[in-house]
């Protein structure tokens, strides 16, 4: 990491999109190490760089930059600030919203990911109706895509899974039990994992 930290000091134009891709993804390890603090310092200054080259040239960067926020949302969330949380899984939402509108194929799986950890963001803050909406949302967009791109299968049984326990705890028993019955009929190949 030090060693881009300085490339990126003597040359910003080159090397800080390395830099930040390197610390979204030292943060990703960081975090499933159980290193949330460490997590949360490098994706916040991942999403600092990437904001910083979004406003330069937001067709290259933007991308990055909804990824890293959704990143962020994660780590936020798991520190407890689950206000700032949702505010990145938002803002991160938004971005991908837009991307996807000018290009559905290639950014509304993005989209539907996002939408994912927005709604589990909004089910830990009692936004349960809200997260609802967003699984929804990300249950229709992967299963149009699904058929073309087979890996997001566990994907989507994962926000099903999520969507079937929000209604169970809004009290609609009989659709989640129909969600969870789709589940039950369409289970995931041995080799996918969720």
């Amino acid at each position: 990491m030090e060693i881009r930290r300085r490339l990126a000091q003597d040359n910003p134009a080159t090397y800080e999109p390395n830099l930040a891709m390197s610390l979204s993804n030292l943060g990703i390890h960081l975090g499933e190490a159980g290193r949330r603090s460490e997590a949360l310092t490098a994706e916040q200054e991942a999403v600092e760089i990437r904001r910083r080259l979004a406003q330069d040239n937001p067709a290259t960067y933007e991308p990055n930059l909804a990824g890293s926020l959704s990143n962020l949302g994660i780590h936020l969330g798991e520190a407890g600030r689950r206000s700032e949380a949702l505010t990145a899984a938002e803002e991160a939402a938004k971005i991908w919203r837009r991307l996807a509108q000018d290009n559905p194929a290639t950014y509304e799986p993005n989209l539907a990911t996002s939408l994912t950890v927005l709604a589990m963001l909004l089910a830990a803050k009692s936004g349960l109706h809200e997260a609802l909406r967003a699984t929804e949302e990300a249950v229709e967009l992967y299963r149009r895509h699904v058929a073309r791109a087979p890996p997001m299968l566990p994907r989507l049984h994962a926000v099903t899974r999520l969507q079937a326990d929000l209604l169970e705890r809004l009290g609609l028993q009989e659709e989640s039990e129909t969600v969870r019955r789709w589940l039950r009929e369409n289970p995931l190949p041995p080799d996918s994992h969720a």
